[in-house]
C-alpha cells in the first residue's frame, strides 16, 4: 500500500475515533447534567425549607434537558415535558418526554402529549388531577387541550411561543388560541358541517353504554 494511501486511511481512522470519542463524551456529559438535575430535585424534595418556586425551577430544568435530548437525538424539535405527581411522599416524577415528531413521522407526537400518555399508563388512569406538568415551552393548543382533557390542574412553562415561532415553528400563530386572542391567528382549513342523522344518532343509540371520562 502506498504511503499516501496509508496516511489517508490513518487520517480517516483517527477522524472516526475522534468522532466516536466525542460522541461518548457528549453522552457522558448529558448523563452528568441529568444526574445533577435529579440530585438537586432529591435534595429539594427532602428539605423542609424548599419552596415551590425552587422545585418549579428544577422540574423545568428537567423539561429543558428533555428538550435538548429531542434535538440531539434527531427525534424531534426542542421541546420537553415532565409530569410530577403530588403524592403522600411529596412530589414524584412520573413521566418525562421530548418531542418525537421526526422519529415517529407523527405531527401529534409533542412532548406534552407523550408525557401525558406515559403518566396515564404508569398511574393506570386517564385523569391526572393529582399531577402537574412542566413544559420547556408554552404549549400549542393541541397539547394544552390534552392537558385539559387529562384534568391537569397546573402548568409551568419556560419559553414563550415566540421563541419557537422565531425558529420557524407555529408559523400560523395557532398559539394565540391559548391566550384567548385570534388577532394573528390564520388558517387555510375549510370547515363544513353536515346535519347527518346517522352521526347525530350515535350519541342517542349508545347513551346507556358509554363510559364517560
Amino acid at each position: 500500500m502506498a504511503v499516501g494511501t496509508r496516511l489517508a486511511f490513518l487520517a480517516a481512522a483517527l477522524s472516526v475515533a475522534a468522532a466516536l470519542a466525542k460522541g461518548l463524551f457528549d453522552r457522558r456529559q448529558r448523563k452528568d447534567v441529568l444526574g445533577d438535575i435529579l440530585a438537586r430535585i432529591d435534595v429539594l424534595r427532602s428539605s423542609p425549607d424548599a419552596s415551590q418556586d425552587d422545585l418549579d425551577y428544577e422540574f423545568l430544568s428537567l423539561a429543558a434537558y428533555e428538550a435538548g435530548q429531542g434535538v440531539e437525538s434527531g427525534e424531534g424539535g426542542p421541546f420537553g415535558a415532565v409530569i410530577v405527581r403530588n403524592g403522600d411522599q411529596g412530589k414524584e416524577i412520573v413521566a418525562r418526554a421530548h418531542n418525537m415528531v421526526i422519529a415517529t413521522q407523527d405531527p401529534t407526537s409533542h412532548a406534552e402529549i407523550i408525557a401525558i400518555q406515559k403518566a396515564c399508563k404508569t398511574l393506570n388512569k386517564i385523569e391526572l388531577s393529582d399531577c402537574e406538568i412542566y413544559s420547556s415551552c408554552e404549549p400549542c393548543p393541541m397539547s394544552f387541550a390534552a392537558m385539559f382533557l387529562a384534568r391537569l390542574p397546573r402548568l409551568v412553562y419556560g419559553a414563550q411561543a415566540e421563541a419557537a415561532h422565531d425558529l420557524g415553528y407555529d408559523k400560523d400563530h395557532i398559539a394565540d388560541a391559548i391566550r384567548g386572542t385570534s388577532k394573528f391567528q390564520k388558517t387555510t382549513c375549510v370547515v363544513k358541517r353536515i346535519l347527518h342523522p346517522e352521526v347525530a344518532g350515535v350519541f342517542w343509540k349508545h347513551r346507556n353504554q358509554v363510559q364517560v371520562y
